[in-house]
């Protein structure tokens, strides 16, 4: 009976030998990318992360398949130098709404009326912001130029910043420095469509600086290449909607200013180095938007898609229509 005993043991020690040695000498096979097991959630994926010591980075817009789905519900490519749509998804005047695109206008506004180093002192116009929106993290009494404020809209898509600058240009197209924040932001947005309807832009009527939903806030395809023409060649938007962050000292405090755009940051897979700006644009009805301007030899593009159903599909449409026209 003993040596039977021994003897399980034995086979029993055996059998444990053997599995440890197959478990070191054929590791688990790495999941393929989309797989159900890579997209599941887990409590640490630490272990599965790339390192740049282990996976080479090539830039999504070099590799994207040119084949893949669009999810935005609207979309255009423009040619700034034929002055033509390349790809449309609908018609030139039909309307969309711009969400946070909107932002650049107000920077073209706003800056024909206040001087790029103009201070001005954060007051009663950020009770203005919508609750929840997204903010440059500005507060009362901080003191920023209007250029400052510029950057912080077009970097953190700051709705604080766009009625500040609002405000402080309505005070000086009114020549009140006293009116009230609500009056000057008033004034603001009908000096906004009075140059929009100037302009050109026929099929576009803002309601607020910053793009928060309103039904009676709406702009066109068309009107867009007309905005899009007139950030590229503003000096002060270019230079920050090409910037990828910026550190800022607000109420004695050092505040990161990433930008929305990932395809202008370079620590980004949707970094593209012919994408100058513009800016990005999300709310519930709008969904995730973004107006784009690449500059090449042969191209000056601005590229349009809204409705995306996530915020990463921005940048995958827009690369998408890129590759189309560039690489084919």
């Amino acid at each position: 009976m003993k040596k039977l005993m021994f003897l399980e043991i034995g086979v029993l020690a055996a059998v444990v030998i053997v599995a440890i040695i197959v478990c070191f000498a054929f590791p688990k096979p790495a999941f393929a990318p989309g797989s159900a097991q890579e997209n599941s959630t887990t409590t640490n994926q630490t272990d599965s992360t790339p390192t740049p010591e282990t996976t080479d980075f090539v830039p999504a817009w070099n590799t994207y398949p040119v084949t893949r789905q669009l999810l935005a519900q609207q979309y255009f490519v423009f040619d700034c130098k034929t002055d033509s749509f390349l790809v449309s998804s609908g018609q030139e005047n039909e309307r969309i709404y711009p969400a946070s695109i909107t932002k650049l206008f107000t920077a073209y506004v706003a800056m024909q009326h206040l001087k790029p180093d103009t201070q001005i002192t954060a007051g009663d116009a950020l009770d203005m912001v919508a609750w929840g929106s997204s903010v440059a993290k500005i507060e009362k009494g901080d003191v920023l130029t209007a250029q400052q404020l510029v950057e912080a809209m077009l970097l953190p898509s700051g709705n604080d910043a766009a009625y500040l600058l609002a405000c402080e240009a309505g005070r000086v197209i009114k020549n009140s420095p006293d009116l009230t924040a609500a009056a000057a932001v008033s004034a603001f947005m009908e000096q906004m469509n009075a140059q929009a309807s100037a302009l050109g832009m026929t099929g576009t009527h803002f309601v607020n600086p910053d793009g928060i939903h309103d039904t009676a806030h709406y702009t066109t395809f068309a009107d867009l290449t007309i905005l899009g023409k007139l950030a590229m060649a503003d000096e002060t938007v270019m230079q920050y909607a090409k910037t990828p962050k910026e550190l800022v000292t607000l109420h004695g405090e050092t505040v990161e200013w990433k930008n929305t755009n990932a395809l202008v940051d370079p620590a980004t897979p949707y970094y593209c180095p012919y994408a100058v700006g513009l800016k990005t644009g999300q709310t519930p009805s709008a969904g995730s938007c973004l107006l784009s301007a690449f500059r090449m030899e042969e191209h000056e593009l601005l590229i349009g898609v809204f409705g995306c159903p996530e915020e990463e599909d921005r940048f995958d449409d827009t690369l998408q229509l890129f590759n189309q026209i560039v690489l084919n």
